[in-house]
Formats: structure tokens, sequence, C-alpha cells
């Protein structure tokens, strides 16, 4: 099982996603709130890769593995920017 917590503000604050599979669009109708709002992510499990836009469009150029990244700029992911993700 894969697990990524999204956080809206940076230093894990505001309000929080947990994502375990492919999220092809952060901007769904359904559930938008979190499209181009991430700030900061751990990592809980498995190995990640984040895009700038939906459907896994424009991949950010590092891959994530567990951990705690407080400033997702820290890792080349730009602020308030992420679209979509899924694990390797």
């Amino acid at each position: 099982m894969t697990e990524v917590i999204l956080f809206e503000h940076n230093d894990f604050r505001g309000a929080h996603k947990h994502v375990f599979d492919d999220e092809p669009n952060l901007g769904d109708p359904i559930d938008s709130f979190f499209n181009d709002k991430v700030s900061s992510i751990v990592v809980v499990s498995g190995e990640w890769i984040f895009y700038r836009n939906a459907n896994f469009n424009t991949p950010y150029p590092r891959i994530l593995a567990p951990g705690r990244y407080a400033n997702v700029t820290d890792v080349g992911i730009q602020n308030d920017d992420m679209s979509s993700l899924r694990p390797l």
C-alpha cells in the first residue's frame, strides 16, 4: 500500500488530504480543494511523482520517497501549483 498526505500550508499546517493511489486531477469538481494548493507533503509509504498539470502532465523532476517535506519548493515543486500525483 502507498500513501501520501498533502497539506495546504508549509510545515504540515492547514487542511490535509490522504492519497493512496493515482490522483489524476486534484481539480476534480467533486473534491477540488487541493488543486494548486499544496505547500507541504508527507510521504508515508512508496515513491511518488508529482505533476504540475492534471492527468499526469508536466512532471516535477524529483521523485519523493518516504519522508517529511515541510516546504515543497525545497524539493523542486512550485508552491500551490500541483494538480496530479501517483505512486511509482
